[in-house]
């Protein structure tokens, strides 16, 4: 099944990614128990926002026990991957592993402990896992006493519009009352999730992330006359050596410390070559969270602005002094101020200037989201968030503050809520099995680090909070939905249970054999098994 499924090339973002979830839904389609309940079984579509005409789908397969319960663990993957780029001349044996094995051999890689190709870990190993329990399940309905869902999404590797629109109908199905989730169950590779681990590893979590954006206007000017204008890119290039890797910006846990912001992009944005002090940058940053809240990011992102713009002025005038001093001839004129303000402050301003104000406002940005082309989902929030300041007049020189797309929820199994509790009891139970049984240490960490779609299986924060992102995140309803009030209604203790591999997204890309197709598939058996047998103890 592994080797079928990496032989469709599911490239996120490419016309072929949706492949995968028909040959997904074909082959669950042939399992007895599917033939006789059809219903049981759908391609829920979840299109990519602004990109709808492109098909996209989630296959949710939902096998009910044979004794009925409302019991209910829920298993998810994404089927998408990222391209083949770097694998140069072997490209075109990406998809191939057997075909791939060969020439990677002759590179002196061991082809005989891993299957070589590319999502062969990440994560098309665990969406075979998935299929193969149902299969398994079909032949021998006494295996397990809960329903098991199988839930196989695209677009992971991108703004994960594939799980966030599938939590919709997770919501519908539990709504029913039919349906009770008491666990869901990833089967992402751990390398990604924590990097250089010599232990097999287990998850109970997923970490969060924000994309912490930064928009800067400065004042034009001729170079000749630099002290008569604000350089955007100096003001961005300070934004970055302020916040950039900063210990205070971390948020560790635990005494578990995930990296500091990292810069993911920093640019001018400009029409095309000119001897113009630059007016218009952005710097956006990956942000971790473990218990930070955006309301929290959003007051740090102030603070780290303000001190740009401090920093700013004084290498300005700092400047200016010491070339004066050598023959510089003319004044400087550049204010004592950098503003600060908020993505939704611009708003605010943007409506009470609009006619028709708030409402039609609403009706323009939404009308303007729609007709923007498809293009990267952060290129056309500045878009949107550039209309807004022209409606607004808000002066420069200033640094704008929010948020961009993707927002990806931090979220734990270790809360203390007895449902939770069940779960760690039963995942106590697998690490023992697997000690016991195949001489495997199972580590168990908090976070998985790689970020996944585990986050969006619950939400138990501040509904306040969310809204506050949703505000300062520039048109969020037409360019990165989330579902806020599904993933409450879904709420449910986590936990990755880890294929083992090496070099996810990169050309050497390798499976473990052994562990993950021997070991790994009976200790999910053996966990579905001891969270049934806990929730009923919790």
């Amino acid at each position: 099944m592994l080797i079928e499924l990496v032989r469709v090339p599911s490239v996120t973002g490419t016309a072929r990614e949706n492949d995968a979830a028909v040959f997904i839904f074909e082959r669950l389609s042939e399992l007895n128990y599917f033939k006789k309940n059809p219903s049981h079984i759908e391609m829920v579509p979840t299109p990519l926002e602004g990109d709808e005409t492109r098909p996209l789908h989630a296959v949710l397969a939902r096998m009910m026990a044979d004794v009925p319960t409302r019991k209910t663990v829920v298993f998810i993957g994404h089927y998408d991957v990222v391209d083949v780029e770097v694998y140069g001349s072997l490209a075109e044996y990406a998809f191939d592993p057997p075909e791939l094995a060969a020439r990677m051999a002759a590179e002196g890689y061991d082809t005989d402990e891993f299957i070589f190709g590319r999502g062969v870990m990440d994560m098309k190993c665990g969406v075979a896992i998935e299929m193969e329990l149902l299969r398994d399940y079909d032949n021998n309905r006494d295996l397990l006493d809960v329903n098991v869902i199988v839930l196989a999404v695209p677009d992971e590797e991108n703004t994960n519009c594939g799980m966030r629109g599938a939590v919709r109908r997770l919501a519908d199905l539990k709504r029913s009352g039919e349906l009770e989730y008491i666990a869901g169950i990833d089967t992402e590779p751990g390398e990604p999730g924590l990097p250089d681990s010599p232990d097999q590893l287990v998850f109970l979590g997923a970490i969060g992330k924000l994309l912490t954006a930064f928009y800067c206007r400065g004042i034009e000017s001729h170079v000749g006359n630099y002290y008569k204008g604000l350089s955007a890119a100096l003001l961005s290039a300070q934004i970055v050596c302020a916040a950039e890797g900063a210990p205070v910006r971390a948020d560790p846990i635990r005494g578990v410390c995930p990296p500091s912001w990292v810069c993911l992009e920093n640019r001018i944005l400009s029409e095309g070559y000119s001897v113009t002090v630059p007016k218009r940058a952005v710097a956006y940053f990956n942000c971790f969270m473990t218990g930070k809240t955006p309301s929290d990011i959003l007051e740090e992102m102030r603070d780290v602005a303000r001190e740009a713009g401090r920093r700013t002025i004084d290498q300005l005038t700092e400047s200016h002094k010491a070339l004066s001093r050598i023959g510089y001839a003319p004044k400087m004129d550049v204010p004592s101020e950098i503003k600060v303000l908020t993505f939704s402050e611009i708003w605010d301003m943007a409506s009470a200037s609009f006619a028709g104000g708030e409402l039609a406002l609403r009706i323009f940005v939404s009308d303007l989201a729609s007709a923007l082309p498809v293009t990267d989902v952060r290129d056309k929030g500045i878009v949107i968030l550039e209309k807004l300041l022209q409606i607004s007049g808000f002066e420069a020189p200033f640094v704008a503050v929010g948020f961009l797309p993707p927002y990806i929820p931090a979220k734990t199994s270790l809360d203390g809520l007895p449902a939770s509790e069940a779960l760690l009891r039963a995942i106590d139970r697998v690490t023992a099995e697997a000690c016991d049984k195949y001489g495997v240490t199972l580590r168990k960490e908090e976070f998985f680090a790689g970020l996944c779609d585990l986050s969006y299986l619950g939400f138990s924060g501040d509904m306040e909070d969310m809204r506050r992102f949703a505000k300062n995140c520039p048109a969020s309803d037409k360019i990165f939905r989330i579902p806020f009030d599904d993933m409450a209604e879904i709420n449910m203790p986590v936990v990755n249970l880890s294929a083992c591999g090496h070099d996810a997204h990169r050309r050497a890309e390798r499976l473990n054999r052994d562990y993950s197709l021997r070991i790994l598939p009976e200790l999910i058996v053996s966990a579905v098994r001891a969270i049934s047998e806990e929730w009923e103890r919790r």
